[in-house]
């Protein structure tokens, strides 16, 4: 029985690490709107560069997740990167509407943030 405990926790680790591979990116800055005057630019691009990689980093975890087995994975890994797949969207979520509301509306639609998965 004990070898049987450890090859699944091998199986088990082995899957959650590879939900590792997928990066989080870095938390863009946003200021306050009395220091966005004359930056609009720079921290448009900021935000649409994060708002990108946080698309491939939310795509990444939902492959990892269709890799794992998708509804059928061990429901500690479906549990765990649909966590990580819905915070990641929250997070964006929050830093859309901090953008919007200190720079403005996002000069396109492809900053409208990551789909969130499904449980």
């Amino acid at each position: 029985m004990r070898t049987a405990e450890l090859v699944c926790a091998g199986i088990l680790s082995g899957l959650a690490g590879k939900a590792l591979a997928c990066d989080l990116p870095k938390l863009v800055v946003i200021p306050p709107k009395d220091q966005v005057a004359g930056r609009e630019a720079e921290i448009r691009a900021a935000a649409n560069a994060y708002f990108t990689a946080m698309q491939a980093y939310t795509a990444c975890i939902q492959a990892e997740l269709a890799a794992a087995g998708g509804d059928s994975a061990p429901d500690i890994i479906k549990r765990v990167l649909v966590s990580r797949n819905n915070t990641a969207v929250a997070e964006a979520e929050f830093v859309m509407k901090l953008f919007t509301e200190n720079v403005g509306a996002p000069a396109d639609a492809a900053a409208a943030g990551p789909a969130p998965a499904g449980q």
